[in-house]
């Protein structure tokens, strides 16, 4: 296993730096074994000051796993139950409202919980964060990719109201291609904390600190040229938070049609929960393989043999052969991924 495959993104995307904190969605919803006890920092050698910064930092990320666990295996009960009543009641012509209703609250209840359960390594989408730093996705009517790279010149300059961030301004317009867009809307924001980003349809987002989304949502505006935003005093934004993953205060149960519309939901956030859970087990694995090779060897030692065994197998007359083992790995990452990539400060 290679140093960089410790952290989890998204289920197409190869693992990454332990503590990047990319997202990832997470998997199996039924019964779940167990997490077992993390490895305490104490049975780990130290063997240098940066070999035990980086064996303290795995076993915050296997304890950060072992929570989100916890949380996605406890929803997931509580979800199957309330399948159970759905689908009992359904059977029936009489629906017991007030009975689904007290499960459905029930669900919403510990969805609320989440980021306390989960120390912040799930997201409001269900993607697991290993470096345990959920952020808050959220799009900008009138911030669009098509809307900023075309037409005639203008600076748009943003305020956040974060302490320690002025107004940072951005000159959007033809002829500014996706990928510099990003970088100046990175190098503008990254004081606040908010991150530009493309998703998977080439759409721009932003994201931040699930911690700071309020601050943000209240004080982020925006004073333009007069071209795409009005010129003078800075406009308040609108921003949109991305849909959760789970909605339960949207559901119904007050008769069969709803009722039935409520159990596709349930059924969709089951799903759901098994892509959360198997991305949280397999980062549980990599971290524990990273734990069990510290313990053997010095992190210097095992940086240079994994440096050596990389120019061994790419240097070689049939180096082409390795590419076929990078290739697959690569085939579902997006352009637009790459772009957001690249992209940060």
């Amino acid at each position: 296993m290679s140093r960089s495959s410790l952290h989890l993104d998204s289920p197409r995307q190869p693992l990454a730096r332990p503590g990047a904190g990319s997202p990832a969605p997470a998997g199996n919803a039924g019964a779940a074994p167990a997490a077992t006890p993390a490895s305490t920092p104490s049975s780990l050698p130290r063997s240098g000051g940066d070999h035990w910064r980086y064996s303290s930092q795995l076993n915050q990320q296997l304890t950060a796993a072992q929570r989100a666990l916890g949380f996605v295996d406890s929803l997931a009960g509580q979800l199957e139950a309330l399948k159970g009543e759905l689908s009992g009641q359904l059977t029936q012509r009489r629906v017991d409202s007030a009975r689904l209703a007290r499960g459905i609250e029930q669900v919403a209840q510990q969805w609320s919980q989440r980021g306390a359960a989960s120390g912040g390594s799930l997201d409001s989408r269900l993607q697991f964060r290993l470096a345990a730093d959920a952020r808050q996705t959220f799009t900008v009517r009138g911030l669009e990719v098509a809307n900023l790279t075309q037409g005639a010149p203008e600076t748009l300059v943003f305020f956040t109201g974060e302490p320690g961030s002025g107004p940072a301004a951005v000159k959007v317009g033809e002829p500014l291609s996706e990928a510099a867009l990003l970088a100046a809307l990175g190098r503008a924001l990254a004081p606040s904390g908010i991150q530009p980003q493309l998703d998977e349809q080439g759409q721009l987002q932003f994201s931040v600190a699930e911690a700071a989304w309020q601050g943000v949502r209240e004080r982020f505006s925006l004073r333009g040229g007069g071209i795409r935003f009005p010129a003078g005093q800075p406009q308040h934004l609108k921003l949109q938070p991305t849909e959760q993953a789970l909605q339960p205060q949207q559901w119904q149960s007050a008769d069969h049609a709803g009722t039935r519309q409520t159990l596709q939901k349930v059924l969709r956030a089951l799903d759901q929960l098994q892509l959360s859970r198997a991305a949280i087990s397999r980062a549980m694995a990599e971290v524990r393989h990273a734990i069990a090779q510290l313990s053997q060897m010095s992190e210097q030692l095992w940086a240079d043999g994994f440096v050596n065994d990389f120019n061994a197998r790419f240097n070689t007359p049939d180096s082409e052969s390795g590419l076929y083992e990078v290739v697959p790995a690569l085939l579902g990452v997006s352009r637009y991924r790459v772009l957001s990539l690249l992209a940060l400060p």
